[in-house]
């Protein structure tokens, strides 16, 4: 029993080692999809975003406040303007990224009380340095704001001690989970790790299938069960993904710098079973397939799509619900939930315990109709 289980496996890898469309997207597409995304995301954090001054007041408070600004890591002020006109220019053209405006009478209305508007002016279509900036101008005019304060509180003969604690009664301490950096790299990486994993082995056995389809092959050894037949075809690019996920997950974090629980035994066991699954799936969608390059076109098509289904890119509350339920007969969606709780927040087999028993339905889900569509073929 074992040497057929063993031949069978041979003989898919023989097959498999045949077909170079094949090879290319499940080699050649697993390594560099993995570079290629490794490097864009490198920087994790926006800083230094060159922004533009329009200084109306020229003061020693508005001085102080432009130095406070371009103190801290989010912002780099680039250019100083005397009129709004060429810093919408520079702003069209890229130059900068945003531009701030201080208006006239800025010092004298704070040292009166008076509330002070300082204008913002930034390209809100591209949402994380916008974000950066902003976050870093709204920063910067608090401390300048709490700062005033404590100088009037001190005035009035109040200690500093006391000042501090009237102006800011608490203090906010931030403590950021499975996330320390704030970066986006961190929290969208191992995602895309596991989607490119899941989309090359769905079109690179999809390629496959549809070959034996055209050519009207015969993939099966009629000396065993179709059910061992397919389990073992299987096995063989479970062992391939299996021998990749090592660098994925155990190796990669080591270089991108992401944070990794390394629960080991869990993760390979919800892999395992994605990979299965994925393939079961990828034999049950190519019925569906009239000629090889099919596979290739649902790459292109699904890549993007599903990115979004497992609720991390986008929430699942903002996806329709009849989406929701589509993307729950997805291979990908309950294994990315279920690993990212594994490998970035430490969950224990337990906590993901509904993720694994739905992907595990699903993969015997899929092993029963890719055997029934395997008959119905033959």
């Amino acid at each position: 029993m074992m040497k057929k289980i063993f031949a069978l496996i041979k003989g898919e890898g023989k097959r498999f080692f045949n077909d170079s469309g094949a090879m290319l997207i499940m080699i050649i597409g697993v390594i560099a999809y993995s570079i290629f995304y490794m490097f864009p995301y490198s920087t994790e954090i926006v800083r230094e975003v060159p922004v533009g001054v329009i200084d109306m007041d020229n003061s020693l408070i508005s001085q102080d406040y432009i130095r406070n600004l371009n103190a801290t890591d989010s912002i780099d002020i680039t250019n100083r303007y005397s009129g709004i006109v060429q810093a919408q220019n520079d702003l069209y053209q890229n130059k900068i990224r945003a531009f701030i405006l201080i208006p006239k009478n800025f010092e004298q209305d704070i040292l009166r009380g008076r509330p002070v508007d300082v204008a913002f002016y930034g390209d809100s279509g591209y949402l994380i340095i916008y974000k950066t900036v902003y976050s870093a101008v709204v920063q910067t005019s608090i401390s300048l704001g709490a700062k005033i304060e404590v100088v009037k509180l001190l005035k009035k003969g109040i200690p500093i001690k006391m000042a501090k604690t009237l102006k800011q009664p608490f203090e906010f301490v931030q403590t950021p989970l499975y996330n320390p950096a704030g970066g986006y790299a961190t929290y969208i990486y191992p995602v895309i790790l596991i989607l490119i994993l899941h989309q090359t082995l769905l079109v690179g056995t999809g390629l496959m299938q549809g070959t034996t389809k055209e050519l009207k092959e015969k993939s099966f050894d009629n000396n065993c069960s179709l059910e061992l037949n397919l389990f073992c075809k299987a096995t063989f690019y479970v062992a391939l993904y299996l021998f990749y996920s090592i660098f994925y997950f155990l190796i990669y974090p080591a270089i991108v710098n992401y944070p990794m629980a390394y629960n080991v035994l869990p993760l390979f066991i919800m892999l395992t079973v994605m990979f299965y699954c994925t393939i079961f799936f990828s034999q049950v969608i190519s019925y569906f397939y009239k000629h090889r390059e099919t596979s290739l076109l649902l790459l292109v098509v699904t890549s993007l799509i599903f990115i979004f289904l497992p609720g991390l890119i986008w929430p699942k509350e903002s996806i329709p619900n009849i989406v929701n339920l589509v993307a729950l007969f997805i291979p990908a969606t309950c294994s990315v939930d279920g690993i990212v709780k594994l490998n970035q927040m430490n969950a224990t087999f337990w906590n993901i315990r509904y993720d694994f028993i739905w992907l595990l339905f699903l993969c015997i889900l899929y092993f029963k109709l890719a055997i029934k569509i395997i008959k119905k073929q033959d």
